[in-house]
């Protein structure tokens, strides 16, 4: 098999792919992440998926390229990395209780052939204390994690239900992911 690059800074990403025996070169994307949103937002996250992915195809054009993007959906509104305490704070009173959805895309890029599919996750989260949050804040967290929270960490302890596939929403569906990774052998 060739080499394979994933384009994205995700430590999360690296390490499922690693959990899986699949090793990887890691080669950040240099782009402006802007999630146009003149199409379906699974449509939108693919298009930046692809982006990364074939930003870093342009300097590896003998590897395969995955690239990856999450986003965090609550009634239409796409929960990115809040800037700081205020808006994760924010994010998260707004999801208290509630359900919301994680759509994480993935662009794989070869010489021969260019694939992107996505995977919706439904998360619902108990309802949470103004102390619960402030706690959750404190600890640094959720200021690098769309929505405000990370399932695989300390925010685990907000999710009462989830309906789809638990590693789409740390940021790379990886059982989909190797079964379409056997088509490039």
């Amino acid at each position: 098999m060739r080499d394979i690059v994933l384009a994205s800074q995700s430590p999360r990403r690296k390490a499922l792919m690693e959990q899986v025996g699949i090793t990887c070169r890691v080669c950040a994307a240099d782009i402006i992440e802007d999630l146009t949103q003149d199409c379906a937002l699974p449509e939108a996250v693919e298009r930046l998926a692809y982006a990364k992915a074939n930003a870093v195809f342009a300097q590896e054009r003998e590897a395969l390229v995955i690239g990856a993007d999450t986003i965090v959906v609550y009634q239409d509104q796409v929960l990115g990395k809040p800037n700081d305490a205020a808006r994760a704070k924010e994010m998260l009173t707004l999801l208290s209780g509630k359900t919301h959805q994680v759509i994480t895309a993935v662009a794989i890029l070869t010489k021969e052939r260019t694939e992107c599919f996505h995977r919706i996750s439904d998360v619902r989260f108990y309802e949470l204390s103004e102390m619960e949050i402030d706690s959750y804040i404190a600890s640094g967290e959720p200021l690098d994690k769309a929505g405000a929270y990370g399932i695989q960490g300390k925010g685990a302890i907000f999710v009462a239900k989830i309906v789809g596939d638990y590693y789409n929403i740390v940021g790379l569906p990886i059982a989909e992911l190797v079964r379409r990774l056997k088509a490039y052998r």
